[in-house]
């Protein structure tokens, strides 16, 4: 019996060692960590902007809306009258969700993306938080590498997506300023209301802008990869019979197996 019960808690221990190994992979990152990812990136695809735009757009930053079930992502200004990026963490947190599936799918040739944009439309709920992949998800034995790489990859697609509607004026603030208040990264809710009344002015936007994006995101050091693992999530998702909840994002932009196509011409032309 002792021998039996050493052998059953020896047993568990492997299963559990196991099972963090894979549930380790890629770890997530915290809210704090992903806002400021973003931020970084947003300002290496300002880097990349031509002097003029750069003047155009002075002093832009990325603001963050606490949403945590609903992932969008909004050009708009601020109360101040500056041009602002506005991602809400549910935005921040699919991304991540999304770099570490590609990064077991670079690993193990599995279609952790495709099923992890299934499990969501059949499961998210309006108004829940966002659902991370499954337990059990990410079990390969071959371990991932990429996860820094998709998600830094994916962010800056995001933001520069974004950055695009305001170089080409669709939307023009009043006082672009390079000073920044305390408060600014503190999304209001009046602010937030402001910019969903420009939503119709400025999505899905004029053609181009996702070659364009996609461009500086080259230009800023990345490769597409992550670009077009989020776009292959956002297909699947288009492509369920089924789905109990459609994320502001995918509402907001054209059909992703058009915008994915016109990113993979676009980085093949580079």
């Amino acid at each position: 019996m002792h021998r039996f019960l050493c052998a059953l808690v020896f047993a568990s221990f492997l299963l559990f060692v196991r099972d963090a190994r894979a549930d380790e992979i890629a770890p997530t990152l915290e809210p704090f960590d992903l806002r400021e990812k973003a931020s970084v990136e947003l300002k290496k695809i300002v880097g990349t902007l031509s002097a003029a735009d750069k003047k155009k757009l002075t002093g832009i930053y990325a603001a963050f809306h606490p949403e945590s079930g609903d992932p969008f992502a909004l050009a708009a200004c601020d109360d101040d009258g500056d041009y602002v990026v506005v991602l809400s963490d549910a935005m921040l947190r699919l991304a991540s969700n999304v770099a570490r599936a590609q990064s077991q799918d670079d690993a193990a040739g599995t279609r952790t993306v495709e099923d992890y944009a299934r499990f969501l439309a059949q499961t998210q709920v309006k108004g829940r938080r966002l659902l991370p992949p499954p337990p059990g998800t990410f079990t390969s034995d071959v371990t991932p590498v990429t996860y820094d790489d998709r998600l830094e990859e994916i962010l800056s697609f995001v933001v520069a997506r974004e950055v695009m509607h305001l170089v080409a004026g669709q939307l023009v603030c009043a006082h672009p300023t390079a000073t920044k208040e305390a408060g600014d990264t503190t999304w209001t809710a009046e602010e937030h209301r402001s910019a969903l009344a420009n939503v119709a002015t400025i999505y899905p936007g004029q053609p181009g802008h996702d070659e364009d994006a996609v461009a500086h995101v080259l230009a800023a050091g990345h490769m597409e990869l992550g670009a077009l693992a989020l776009l292959l999530f956002f297909e699947q998702y288009e492509a369920e019979p089924r789905v109990r909840f459609a994320p502001s994002y995918r509402e907001l932009y054209p059909r992703s197996v058009a915008r994915r196509a016109a990113v993979k011409s676009a980085a093949e032309h580079e």
